[in-house]
């Protein structure tokens, strides 16, 4: 017996269901491991000497024009107390981006320009009171849900397709962060590498300086003894 054309419309629904379910599933796999845990911190306040706490740094390690997420939270906010939050490539010292933090909570996106380190750093302004504050944030690795909802009215995209254009972007970061680490597995292989030829060197440089200095005393002590004319 043949189908007719609705049994036919259904099960494309319902295969179509099916593979946006997975690809659900799939980003969502892929997705945890660019997400760490939200990191809590104290700053401001009046350090020993009276003036202002200088601001917390954090550390930032990731391939050239990868873009981040940090989602904060900052119970402290007002108009008139916030934070400042920066992003410093060590390359050259140049401040990427400058955001004022006014708000209780929210998210900031940064981009990475080169592939050395990054300083993340978080600092308070405003009238602060020279009191305590406390910060917390949580970076993710990939863009907003905001851009893919751009994207998705300006490209007039499904779930479906939205779904494959966000696998494809995580893949792509997921390839971008192995070569990267590719890099820096051969940087520490080549100082390992220099390391272990400098090292080989001690051993000779300590064995000649005991020889130069076992020799010196012996002429010092035969001195000695000519002098005092023991021998």
């Amino acid at each position: 017996a043949r189908r007719g054309p609705s049994t036919t419309t259904g099960a494309m629904q319902l295969h179509r269901r099916a593979a946006a379910t997975l690809l659900a599933w799939l980003g969502a796999v892929l997705l945890v491991p660019a997400r760490v845990d939200a990191v809590q911190f104290v700053m401001g306040g009046d350090s020993g000497d009276g003036t202002t706490a200088v601001s917390t740094c954090f550390v930032v390690e990731e391939p050239e024009d990868t873009e981040f997420m940090i989602d904060y939270e900052f119970p402290g906010a007002s108009k008139t107390a916030g934070a400042e939050v920066t992003l410093t490539d060590s390359d050259d010292d140049k401040l990427l981006k400058v955001v004022t933090v006014n708000e209780k909570r929210g998210q900031i996106t940064f981009t990475t320009r080169s592939e050395l380190k990054h300083l993340l750093c978080v600092a308070p302004v405003g009238h602060t009171s020279g009191k305590p504050m406390v910060f917390s944030l949580q970076p993710a690795l990939g863009h907003p849900d905001s851009y893919y909802e751009e994207l998705a009215e300006k490209e007039h995209m499904d779930r479906l397709q939205l779904e494959v254009v966000r696998l494809n972007d995580q893949l792509a970061q997921i390839l971008s962060e192995v070569d990267y680490m590719k890099v820096r597995e051969v940087e520490f292989h080549e100082s390992t590498e220099a390391m272990d030829r400098n090292a080989k060197w001690w051993p000779i440089i300590q064995i000649c300086i005991l020889l130069f200095t076992g020799v010196m005393q012996v002429k010092h002590l035969k001195k000695f003894f000519q002098d005092k004319k023991l021998v």
